[in-house]
């Protein structure tokens, strides 16, 4: 008797079976894939609607083809000004012409700088500064699409700016009163003094090393056991007294200067372990 037979399966019913099996399986491979690229493409929706970058898809002619809400924002124009129209529209109209022909080099050169930074000017006439970087969609191996990403960094140069003045008023300041400022980073046993040190000092700080140290060699010997003594009464917390002491520092070219100093010690996150000390230095007095 056939052994098929005997179980009530023909091999034509086994194949049937295979062939129902595998197309099963393919099936929930396919509906697995396509349940993937749904998620993807509502995790690129929601990203695109929620940035706060601008962002714009555009054909090799500079036709834009979409743009998220940030980017009308930015540049201060609707959905209808920008969709459909030449890449250019976010430039005033003098300069549309030039903006093509950059859209232009951009897309065809395989060298050029895929980030920059810019002045644009809004629909309204004002001006922001913007970082933009963009990518390409490929197709076959062939640009086909340019994706263009803009943030409005001008609050940031504003920032940077303000910061160099500062920087600035504070080194004249300095000058003016003879005073430098120091870091000394004590878990890496560091010392940083502003770019305003005198140069005697800086050149031993840079033949000896920028330790805690090395600073102490600079120290004039009778005062240099009281100086450490302060330092670590500061590092200790002790009666919660900042760093405050007068001393003479010892110049390497003999020159013996008087000066006042002021700390404030610096904790990690806990409030226990001292990692900065920071302060200024103020010459008092010179003796040759």
């Amino acid at each position: 008797m056939d052994a098929n037979a005997s179980k009530g399966q023909s091999p034509p019913d086994r194949k049937r079976r295979r062939k129902n099996t595998q197309q099963g399986k393919q099936g929930t491979e396919q509906a697995q894939s396509e349940k993937s690229l749904l998620e993807s493409e509502q995790l690129f929706h929601a990203v695109w609607e929620a940035s706060s970058d601008a962002m714009a898809i555009s054909t090799a002619d500079g036709i834009v083809q979409a743009a998220n809400p940030a980017y009308y924002r930015l540049y201060g124009l609707s959905p209808e000004e920008v969709i459909g129209k030449d890449f250019s529209v976010i430039f005033p109209s003098e300069q549309r012409e030039w903006a093509m022909k950059l859209y232009n080099y951009v897309f065809s050169s395989p060298t050029s700088s895929s980030k920059f930074e810019d002045p644009v000017i809004r629909g309204d006439g004002t001006e922001r500064i913007v970082e933009a970087s963009y990518s390409f969609l490929m197709q076959d191996g062939k640009r086909i699409a340019m994706l263009s990403i803009v943030r409005d960094i001008t609050e940031r140069k504003k920032a940077e700016e303000n910061l160099r003045g500062s920087e600035l008023k504070l080194h004249l300041a300095l000058e003016a009163a003879h005073m430098i400022t120091w870091d000394w980073d004590i878990v890496r046993n560091c010392v940083q003094w502003s770019s305003n040190v005198e140069a005697p000092l800086k050149e031993f700080h840079q033949r000896r090393g920028a330790t805690y140290e090395a600073l102490l060699e600079l120290v004039h010997p009778e005062d240099r056991a009281m100086v450490n003594e302060e330092v670590q009464r500061a590092l200790r917390n002790e009666d919660e007294m900042d760093f405050k002491v007068k001393y003479r520092i010892m110049v390497p070219d003999g020159t013996i200067l008087w000066t006042m100093n002021h700390g404030q010690v610096l904790y990690d996150e806990d409030g226990g372990k001292p990692v900065h000390m920071i302060g200024v230095s103020m010459r008092i007095g010179k003796r040759e």
